[in-house]
């Protein structure tokens, strides 16, 4: 069998993982705080050498490595709501869940029935001190100071836990705006920069952009399918037509 199918087959399945990437953005286009994930592609040198042909040349292909995020900050849009906070560039919001301390930008607050502080997702947010930070019903509005403190009636609760990291882009997409730290993405560092209340960051991903991509990586596929089906019945041909040597 030709090497050129087994590149064209890795390239089918590297563009193949874009487009998984790709939709999975755009899907998100519209959520607060989302950071678009980007492939990482590697290309590999690889040796088709087997033990009866141990003169095969090496040959290239490329395959999907990884994903990285992309820190880059989305637009800002004013709410005006008191519990609505967009984070310092490269900061974010320490999160308490069922699978322990995630991390989001998604920075629309609410107060749930049980006086909690939490994201639309219903993830508490969590406290400096590692805990949830809860409010008492009906005993006072509750307001977020740009250092981050949460007060209710005058009185403070706690401070918002904002953290940053020594590489962001190696953080672990756990769907929508919700990420994990990595080994990769270093341990969570306390952030000192001031939050801005009254307004949400926007998703980063460019509609435009992404379709753009959608379609390049949907050609792409197309393209190596096609080489693909072209290298098998070449190979089809020859065994059908070259006699066999050992006759």
């Amino acid at each position: 069998m030709s090497d050129g199918i087994y590149i064209a087959l890795n390239g089918a399945i590297a563009e193949g993982d874009k487009l998984d990437i790709v939709a999975t953005n755009l899907a998100n286009a519209a959520t607060v705080g989302y950071q678009r994930l980007r492939p990482v592609f590697h290309q590999a040198l690889a040796t088709a050498q087997a033990s009866s042909q141990p003169d095969s040349p090496a040959f290239q292909h490329v395959t999907t490595d990884s994903t990285q995020l992309d820190p880059t900050r989305g637009a800002q849009r004013v709410t005006g709501k008191p519990l609505d906070v967009t984070l310092p560039t490269g900061s974010y919001l320490a999160l308490g869940t069922t699978r322990g301390e995630r991390y989001t930008r998604a920075g629309a607050l609410s107060i749930a029935a049980d006086g909690t502080l939490q994201t639309r997702g219903g993830d508490p947010a969590m406290s400096e001190a590692g805990r949830a930070i809860r409010a008492t019903p009906d005993a006072g509005e509750v307001t977020i100071a740009p250092t981050g403190e949460v007060s209710q009636g005058g009185q403070l609760l706690a401070r918002l836990k904002v953290v940053t990291f020594p590489s962001p882009t190696q953080l672990a997409a756990e769907g929508a705006a919700v990420l994990a730290a990595t080994s990769a993405s270093g341990a969570a560092v306390p952030s000192t920069g001031k939050l801005d209340i009254g307004s949400l960051e926007e998703s980063n991903t460019s509609v435009v952009g992404s379709m753009t991509e959608l379609v390049s990586a949907s050609r792409a596929f197309d393209a190596f399918q096609r080489a693909i089906d072209a290298f098998k019945q070449a190979d089809q041909k020859v065994t059908t037509t070259v006699p066999n040597a050992d006759q």
